[in-house]
């Protein structure tokens, strides 16, 4: 197992160093100073247009990409990022989107913040502030509030764990879940 951990991490670490010299033509110098006295950090490596591909096997487990990404060596962060998952035979699962996150390599894991939208294959939606891939687990995990809306029903809560797909949905507190039948009810009553 160890060694399967070690490959899929020097194949995550070739893949983004091979699209970081892909994409180095469009690379953009960090802007420091300003007006606001402002510090960003400054990245090994800055890319417009960034995409990210993480395999298992022959298959693709998501595909990443970012308007923006700063390389830190061990961490990338993300601007304006949406990520597909897939199954282990490749078939689509979910497209997660937000307005920033970081990617750590060589773990996969990732890390959505603001805005954050999965929805699956079935179209059922969450929303949360924050959510954590973990790519070993392949678990989407959050401790923030959570709406997760299907065709039947819309659940809340705080906390959350569930596949990429959004079927095995386990919320941690605060558990609350309304029928959408109920709810056209209630509101055509009124």
């Amino acid at each position: 197992m160890g060694l399967v951990s070690q490959k899929m991490g020097v194949n995550l670490r070739v893949t983004i160093i091979i699209l970081f010299l892909f994409f180095s033509i469009s690379c953009e110098k960090t802007k420091q100073g300003g007006n606001n006295n402002e510090i960003t950090p400054a990245g090994k490596e800055n890319a417009l247009k960034f995409v990210l591909v993480n395999t298992r096997g022959n298959n693709r487990d998501w595909v990443l990409s970012a308007d923006r990404a700063n390389d830190f060596g061990d961490s990338i962060k993300l601007y304006v990022l949406t990520v597909e998952f897939y199954d282990a035979k490749g078939k689509y699962n979910s497209t997660l989107t937000a307005d920033s996150g970081v990617v750590f390599s060589p773990s996969g894991d990732m890390k959505a913040t603001s805005n954050v939208e999965v929805i699956s294959r079935d179209s059922t939606l969450l929303k949360t502030n924050n959510l954590r891939w973990n790519n070993k687990m392949q678990k989407i995990i959050t401790d923030d509030e959570v709406m997760i809306t299907n065709k039947n029903s819309i659940i809340t809560g705080k906390g959350m764990e569930s596949d990429p797909n959004l079927k095995h949905i386990k919320i941690k507190e605060n558990f609350n879940a309304v029928s959408k039948d109920v709810k056209e009810n209630e509101e055509s009553q009124k």
